[in-house]
């Protein structure tokens, strides 16, 4: 898609700015724009300091003095109702899937996420009424699964072609066992269903980095080199091991796997306030059921 007007046009026609890939030659490509880069990553920044932002859904306006922005990760910043960059961007994705009639209507629409306590699901839960979401708490003693329902990406409960929407944010590097979690996004997915999700990406590599290898149940993971953590808001003191960085051979796991069309959205708007500090756009990641 073209990159469109200015990105110093009116907040009051907000432009989004998608483009996709599916190779890591093109993106290579875009990478060369750096100069370009920065500018367009400041003079969003300066727009949204003098106008706010809309809501990605609603497009209700969010005032400059609502937003939280905590450079230089931008990407986990500009923070507004406990929604960052990088979830406005995964919601604009879905916005747009609805907008070409590419997913049922919202109030028909079967979601899924892996995930329960946040602000993100919550908004999904108020959105969608067909909205499915669980925690991961591996221990079936955890007290906590009395009130948060319990999966595991890599052994889905959730029957065959159920859901129409799996919206998977920041867990796939955390998953113990990749191909089988998206073996199951792609089993509880209807035809035509779509998966749509961000991830920790090593954007400038085909191949994954990896950072731990699962060794069966009951025991430690083998950690290679130091273990990084990120933070995981069901368990803010121990956090969660990452397993791997996907690189660009992550879209050729999806299309083995059975998944059309796999691709990254490189996606950016002021007017909404996504923006990212390496490169303007926030990366999302869309792969369909045929």
């Amino acid at each position: 898609m073209p990159a469109g007007p200015s990105p110093l046009q009116s907040p009051l026609q907000p432009q989004l700015e998608l483009q996709s890939f599916r190779q890591l030659g093109p993106f290579l490509a875009h990478l060369q724009q750096r100069p370009q880069h920065a500018r367009r990553i400041q003079d969003s920044l300066r727009l949204m300091a003098l106008h706010g932002i809309l809501d990605p859904l609603s497009d209700a306006p969010i005032a400059p003095e609502a937003l939280s922005v905590v450079p230089p990760n931008l990407r986990e910043s500009l923070s507004h109702g406990g929604l960052v960059s990088r979830q406005r961007a995964v919601l604009l994705v879905i916005r747009q899937l609805l907008i070409d009639r590419e997913l049922p209507e919202p109030a028909g629409l079967r979601v899924y996420c892996p995930e329960a306590v946040t602000a993100f699901a919550e908004l999904l839960r108020e959105r969608f009424p067909q909205f499915t979401c669980s925690e991961y708490l591996p221990d079936p003693a955890d007290p906590r699964r009395e009130q948060i329902h319990h999966e595991d990406i890599c052994a889905l409960s959730l029957p065959d072609a159920s859901v129409d929407l799996v919206v998977c944010n920041e867990i796939l590097e955390h998953v113990y066992d990749l191909q089988a979690a998206l073996s199951q996004c792609l089993r509880v997915l209807a035809p035509g269903g779509a998966f749509v999700g961000t991830l920790p990406f090593a954007y400038g590599q085909q191949q994954s980095v990896i950072k731990a290898h699962h060794r069966g149940d009951g025991l430690d993971p083998e950690v290679i080199g130091i273990a990084e953590i990120h933070g995981n808001p069901i368990d803010e003191d121990g956090g969660s091991l990452v397993y791997q960085i996907p690189g660009w051979e992550l879209l050729d796991q999806l299309e083995a796997i059975g998944f059309r069309d796999p691709a990254l959205h490189a996606v950016h708007s002021s007017g909404y306030g996504v923006v990212s500090a390496d490169i303007p756009e926030i990366l999302v990641l869309v792969a369909r059921r045929p």
